[in-house]
């Protein structure tokens, strides 16, 4: 399985963080994936990223007009609201 994550978690509050307004669309990507249930029940193996983190990423990426996989990885390094 993959570690726990949650959105919700204590963070230390760098001046790197970011946070959309509530207009912005990785705001509302963010709310649509968070009332995903992700319940994994044939699953084996531990995965390197949580899906909810990948499924946000390439959501944003396509409201982006990004489609491929190598572009959006240069998205998530270059974009600060992707990271």
């Amino acid at each position: 399985m993959y570690n726990n994550y949650s959105m919700n978690q204590l963070m230390l509050d760098i001046p790197t963080a970011y946070e959309p307004e509530e207009n912005h669309p990785a705001y509302q990507i963010n709310q649509l994936v968070e009332s995903l249930d992700f319940t994994d029940e044939y699953t084996t193996g531990r995965y390197p990223y949580h899906p909810r983190l990948l499924l946000k990423l390439v959501l944003f990426a396509y409201t982006r007009g990004i489609r491929y996989g190598r572009m959006i990885e240069r998205f998530a390094d270059e974009n600060k609201v992707a990271m």
